[in-house]
């Protein structure tokens, strides 16, 4: 009875103690349960925001290619600014074929492209219309909304600048400040910017990329041997009779662009590339600035008789002032001159010293006969004579008229001209205007070549080669806050 007693009492302490020890296992596993989910859900969180994160960036990469893309379709517009420097120089803003006449120097070049592109592609009637729909692509970038890469993802252009670099082997950095954005739902308003767009959209992500590439130079085929095309106009073709042995660079109108091939004359061996006619898509570049501080006695000059420069006296001493001048790295003496005019009667001739350097700067027209004749003279070059012609004086129809029987071996630069050439005398370097052969008392003839080219690159006092761009790899990739103002630290 005793025993039956204590065995009773022992049971129900045991059954007193597996309660409290019941709820506590459960309670433990119900913590470690919530636990398990809190971490679960986190780690979901966590690759969410990773998945996001990575969705933004994705956005950014793909911005990038396809601005780099269109810039590569348009590489002229690698060279301007997405929206300053917009009145003279152009920007991606403003930027347009005109219908008319170009308001600022972008749009010069890219109606030259157009023409180019149009002329240089006959069995590709949709190129220019190609080039027409990616140049306002980039000017609708410049408003810096969004632009939709499908599957909720964004990209915008916030800014792009160009800095041009004094090197001959590149042109400049382009820096493109572009954002990326991802959603989970799609984007209603393409025109918001500000911070907090993504408020309504928690698997939202933005971020924000500084891409700096290099612009290098790659100029066209004239432009790219050592010497100066023979002949740059800028309307029109040199189709009145007259011969070039060199390159011709000439307008064309689409759709019929027609080029002769016949006015040039292939020396013997003739050169590889040989030289041709064609039309090429840039336009000139800017006359070198006329010099300030010459003395009075080398400016404003009237030229109507026959001269040596540079002058000397009765003894044969040089009595003008050479300035200092920087031509291919080297220091060296120019002597230069401010003319009005060079108006000359037959029989009259402006000679040049073989082995100086001359630059005529000249305000209004030249009709006559000069000669700078290397021939025999160590260390002359045909580009010791520069002539550039600016029409300072405001004549309604500048010209030019090369005339006579002598040798000329010199490099003329006359953007506004009508140029022409008369006589038998050998023209030997270059010769760009505006047009070639509308002289009416400047007939040409087939012989000998009315230029044969000549003028290195080298021997001007100012590289004048058109910077023709193209788009190099990618040198810097940096990752800022979208809240950056100011200077940007990703900028090299």
């Amino acid at each position: 009875m005793k025993n039956r007693l204590c065995l009773h009492l022992m049971a129900n302490k045991e059954k007193g103690f597996a309660l409290p020890l019941a709820l506590l296992i459960g309670l433990i596993l119900m913590v470690t349960g919530m636990s398990m989910i809190m971490r679960a859900q986190g780690d979901q969180s966590k690759v969410i925001a990773q998945n996001a994160k990575a969705d933004g960036f994705r956005s950014s990469e793909a911005g990038v290619t396809r601005v780099q893309d269109l810039l590569n379709s348009v590489r002229v517009m690698a060279t301007v600014d997405s929206n300053s420097n917009c009145n003279t120089v152009g920007c991606w803003q403003n930027a347009e074929v005109p219908a008319g006449n170009p308001s600022n120097d972008l749009q010069k070049h890219l109606k030259k492209l157009h023409t180019a592109t149009a002329c240089s592609n006959p069995d590709n009637p949709n190129a220019a219309a190609t080039l027409t729909a990616n140049i306002a692509q980039l000017k609708l970038l410049s408003g810096g909304q969004w632009s939709d890469l499908g599957n909720n993802r964004y990209y915008r252009v916030a800014e792009y600048r160009f800095t041009p670099i004094a090197d001959p082997n590149i042109l400049g950095l382009g820096v493109l400040t572009l954002e990326g954005r991802s959603r989970k739902s799609a984007e209603t308003d393409l025109t918001k910017t500000d911070l907090n767009i993504d408020s309504d959209d928690n698997a939202a992500s933005r971020n924000r990329v500084v891409v700096t590439v290099p612009i290098l130079p790659s100029p066209p085929p004239p432009f790219n041997r050592t010497t100066v095309p023979a002949l740059w106009i800028s309307e029109g073709n040199a189709d009145d009779g007259a011969r070039f042995q060199g390159d011709v660079v000439e307008d064309v109108v689409s759709p019929e662009c027609n080029i002769s091939q016949n006015k040039i004359q292939q020396p013997i061996p003739a050169p590889n590339p040989s030289y041709k006619a064609q039309f090429v898509g840039v336009t000139f570049p800017n006359l070198p600035p006329i010099p300030t501080g010459l003395p009075p006695g080398q400016q404003d000059l009237v030229l109507a008789s026959s001269q040596f420069f540079p002058r000397k006296n009765a003894d044969g001493a040089i009595i003008d002032t050479a300035s200092d001048r920087t031509i291919n790295g080297q220091n060296v003496k120019v002597y230069e001159y401010i003319v009005n005019n060079i108006d000359l009667d037959d029989g009259e001739t402006i000679t040049i010293t073989p082995g100086q350097r001359v630059v005529f700067y000249v305000k209004g027209n030249i009709n006559g006969a000069i000669e700078h004749n290397c021939a025999g003279q160590a260390g002359c070059q045909p580009g010791n004579l520069q002539i550039y012609a600016d029409n300072g004086l405001g004549y309604a129809a500048p010209q030019i008229c090369l005339k006579g029987n002598e040798n000329l071996e010199g490099f003329i630069f006359a953007p506004d001209y009508s140029l022409g050439k008369t006589g038998t005398g050998t023209f030997i370097g270059a010769a760009w205007g505006k047009n070639w052969g509308q002289i009416a008392t400047c007939p040409s003839s087939s012989n000998p070549p009315a230029v044969t080219q000549g003028v290195g690159w080298t021997e001007l006092i100012q590289d004048l080669r058109p910077p023709y761009p193209r788009l190099d790899k990618i040198a810097n990739w940096c990752e800022e806050p979208i809240d950056t103002t100011g200077t940007s630290t990703c900028v090299p």
